[in-house]
């Protein structure tokens, strides 16, 4: 890792105040050079996860190279000028710390102010639930508590595991999904998460205790987000279309930053 002197240490769904979902039908320009190593930082934290398999699918990544930090102690590293170390931020941390004023005002400024494409997976969906921002930040929100948004209230979300779960593109022609046909996967899902309603869904699950939304796209402010909801251990790391997925999403919202 760059030695840098770090200290190391209602959700609105209106489009015009959030942001924008990343549409699939925008037309968008190429990818960067593949010359350049796609820089990427994995935020981990709170919850123990399938490490090894994790590490190994970053490891795998072609092309690129990864970091890895474990918050609350290393929090005060996601201030805007991370963006000079890394192309995009990977979230699988489930942190319910409290975050200082000075922290909360360094994330607004990361993602809003500055922008970083970043990947949010399986844990990170239930980090912060009593802090507003993360849910616009995400898209979705795994709701700890009955929760009101919007005036409507929200009943608590639950969770299933271990169990098949059938993936399905929604989105066939899109460039995240090209390439990838349906496929199944032993992992952990979701039931009753909040769901920002202008998120753009590319892939789906009929499961009766899952939510069908499973991988979408989504932006907050300058910050391109993809959310994949699955992720809870080796069986989806492993599994060569989730690899696909995650692989290509990566370099869809690197390549799209400033659009």
């Amino acid at each position: 890792m760059k030695r840098r002197d770090f200290n190391l240490i209602c959700a609105s769904a209106m489009l015009s105040t959030l942001g924008r979902s990343l549409l699939v039908s925008e037309v968008f320009a190429d990818e960067p050079s593949v010359e350049k190593k796609l820089r990427i930082l994995l935020v981990v934290g709170g919850h123990s996860y399938d490490r090894k398999n994790l590490h190994a699918m970053l490891n795998d990544f072609p092309n690129a190279t990864f970091d890895e930090i474990v918050i609350p102690d290393n929090q005060d590293m996601l201030e805007p000028e991370l963006t000079k170390d890394y192309d995009v931020l990977v979230f699988h941390d489930q942190s319910f710390f409290e975050l200082t004023q000075e922290q909360k005002d360094n994330l607004e400024k990361l993602f809003g102010d500055e922008g970083i494409p970043t990947v949010m997976l399986h844990h990170a969906f239930i980090s912060h639930p009593e802090y507003p921002f993360f849910r616009d930040l995400y898209g979705a929100q795994y709701l700890t508590k009955d929760t009101e948004i919007c005036g409507r209230t929200y009943k608590a979300s639950s969770y299933l595991h271990p169990t098949n779960v059938n993936i399905y593109i929604a989105a066939r022609q899109h460039p995240i999904t090209e390439g990838v046909g349906d496929f199944s996967i032993v992992d952990e899902v979701f039931k009753d998460v909040y769901f920002n309603p202008h998120i753009d869904v590319l892939a789906r699950t009929d499961h009766p205790e899952g939510d069908r939304p499973v991988l979408w796209l989504w932006r907050y402010k300058k910050s391109p987000i993809l959310g994949l909801i699955q992720g809870d251990a080796g069986g989806a790391f492993n599994d060569p279309n989730y690899r696909k997925l995650f692989y290509q999403g990566v370099r869809y919202i690197v390549a799209h930053k400033d659009e």
